[in-house]
């Protein structure tokens, strides 16, 4: 098993190729102990729980079984990467909130309502929802990265939700044909509301760690080019699952790949802010 340097210095390889507006997302301020304070209260008071330092466990020595590879490989070997305590949303960024920052968002059938997750939006859109925010409230939120999420969905590199071995459990998660009675009408899949409780919390009391919708990591590369193409464009990495698959689909660490101009009703924002008490001068 693979150990990897620590994390501030992986990450800062992993995001170097940051453009402007990612790398504000990553400057942090050195906080005084009562703007630290003020900073936690705020967090908890708006639905934030902190993940404390440890470990993340990525990937798996053995992919899962595919029709075309044989066994996937793009979750292999399994590493894990250290990781500072940081803060990290109970629930997924909902219409309500991002139409705050934009008023002509479209909403679609499968999320209609105020307190469903936002959908079909592009990463970029999803960095200037965070961008605006912050200038609004004066914090220093993010999107997390990739061991973040892993760090506080999955710490022990679990494949499916609440289990560690075995199937999953077809109603332990919002997946493909799981609820179809809380679908609309001829839907085969929607979200459910972001703190909707049918799906269990997991440890740290996070509402759909997988299931509902995908959501955005931080960082950006490119991809190598086909049939004489210099590039075939540049991509971000999705995370945890989505109501469109199903359930062996939506492992938390699942990985997704996504143009950063794909705007589907698959994903959605959750949010990260770091722990203020590693910041205080």
């Amino acid at each position: 098993m693979e150990v990897l340097r620590h994390h501030d210095e992986f990450l800062g390889e992993y995001l170097k190729n940051l453009s402007v507006r990612e790398s504000a997302l990553k400057q942090v301020p050195i906080y005084s102990p009562e703007k630290a304070t003020e900073i936690k209260q705020y967090l908890t008071q708006n639905g934030f729980v902190k993940c404390e330092d440890g470990v993340a466990t990525m990937g798996a020595d053995v992919g899962l079984r595919c029709s075309i590879e044989g066994r996937r490989s793009n979750e292999t070997p399994q590493r894990q990467i250290p990781i500072h305590s940081f803060y990290i949303s109970r629930t997924t960024v909902t219409n309500l909130q991002f139409e705050k920052f934009d008023k002509r968002h479209r909403r679609t059938n499968t999320s209609t309502r105020d307190n469903q997750p936002v959908t079909c939006i592009s990463y970029g859109r999803a960095i200037s929802y965070v961008v605006w925010l912050n200038n609004q409230t004066g914090m220093n939120f993010s999107l997390p990265t990739e061991p973040q999420l892993v760090r506080a969905l999955a710490p022990d590199g679990w494949h499916y939700p609440y289990k560690k071995d075995g199937k999953p459990e077809r109603r332990g998660q919002n997946v493909f044909n799981s609820y179809p009675e809380l679908y609309p009408k001829e839907e085969a899949g929607a979200t459910l509301d972001v703190d909707d409780s049918t799906v269990p919390l997991n440890h740290l009391s996070i509402y759909h760690p997988t299931g509902n919708v995908s959501v955005f990591t931080l960082g950006h590369y490119t991809a190598e080019g086909h049939w004489g193409a210099s590039s075939d464009g540049a991509y971000t990495i999705l995370m945890g699952g989505n109501f469109r698959t199903c359930p062996y689909g939506t492992r938390i660490l699942g990985r997704g790949i996504a143009d950063i101009a794909a705007i589907t009703d698959v994903t959605g924002i959750r949010l990260a802010h770091p722990d203020p008490d590693n910041y205080v001068k």
